[in-house]
Formats: structure tokens, C-alpha cells, sequence
């Protein structure tokens, strides 16, 4: 960073100094500690080497040494991101299968994934929030279709959601 020129309170303003091109070895280098650090998908890597600067056959190499290494596996990040969106955040199946879409999981590892999560776990869950949600709006006359609306915005399937309440 240099500086360039002071503000009103004699505070200099820095810029960044435009990067210099990465090498095909540093930017392998930088995507395996991208990768390292939690399950990627094959879009978020070509984003990633994009932002490096990589393009076409070069970014391609990377990629396939990468996933060839291990160090990406579209099928483990689906597996990883299912269980964790709906452990952690307490998404339900459709939400899931949404975000799945959006980050261009092939459709068979998206069923495997979501069959992945226990039938009962789900249910377990599902009936613990909708009570949750329904305390939340106790005394209000619509606190059954806000506890509905909070589950299915969540990602759960409406004919489930409408079975417990």
C-alpha cells in the first residue's frame, strides 16, 4: 500500500497497488488453502481461480489437479452442505435442494444428499420449531399461518408443516 494524498484530518488515504499476474504455481498454491479450509464446489473454485486471474486452459489445469488431488469433490460438498444447513441453520429439504441448484450440483448428488438427512431427525425438527414458532406468537389471532409462513420460508414442504400444526 502507498499513500497517495492526506485527508482533512492529515489521515493518509492508501491504494492498493495493482497485483501482480500469479503464477500457474502460486495460484495452485492459493487454491489448495482455499479449498483446504472447508468443502468447495467446482463453481466456487472457478470463481475463486477467476479472481486470481486465471483463465481458460490454465484455470482448467488447476482445477483438474485440484479435484484429482482431492482437494474438491462435488459430491462430498453436497453431502457436507446438506447435513450441515440442516443441522446447524435448520433448513428443510426444499430450501436445501434451492441453494444445491444455484451452486450447479448435479441432480443425482442433490437427491443423495438430501436422502442423506434421517426421516425422523427431520421430523423431530420440524415439530420442535413449529412448537417453538407457535409459543413465539402466542395471543397473536394469526399465529398458526406466521408459524407456517416462518417453516415454510425455512425450506420445509407445506403439506409437512401444516400436518403439525
Amino acid at each position: 500500500m502507498i499513500p497517495c494524498s492526506l485527508t482533512s484530518n492529515n489521515m493518509p488515504i492508501l491504494k492498493k497497488r495493482p497485483d501482480k499476474p500469479l503464477t500457474p504455481d502460486e495460484a495452485l498454491a492459493k487454491m489448495e488453502h482455499f479449498c483446504a479450509y472447508r468443502e468447495r464446489c467446482p463453481r466456487e473454485v472457478r470463481a475463486k481461480l477467476s479472481e486470481l486471474g486465471m483463465q481458460g486452459r490454465e484455470a482448467e489445469q488447476i482445477a483438474e489437479v485440484l479435484q484429482g488431488e482431492g482437494f474438491f469433490n462435488e459430491e462430498r460438498f453436497a453431502m457436507a452442505f446438506a447435513g450441515g444447513k440442516f443441522r446447524m441453520n435448520h433448513w428443510g429439504r426444499v430450501r436445501i435442494r434451492l441453494e444445491l441448484r444455484m451452486r450447479e450440483i448435479a441432480p443425482h448428488l442433490i437427491r443423495q444428499a438430501l436422502d442423506s438427512i434421517d426421516e425422523a431427525e427431520y421430523l423431530t425438527l420440524i415439530r420442535q420449531l413449529s412448537e417453538k414458532k407457535y409459543r413465539q406468537y402466542e395471543g397473536d389471532k394469526n399465529a398458526r399461518e406466521k408459524t407456517a409462513a416462518s417453516l415454510i420460508r425455512a425450506g420445509f414442504e407445506p403439506e409437512l408443516v401444516f400436518q403439525y400444526l
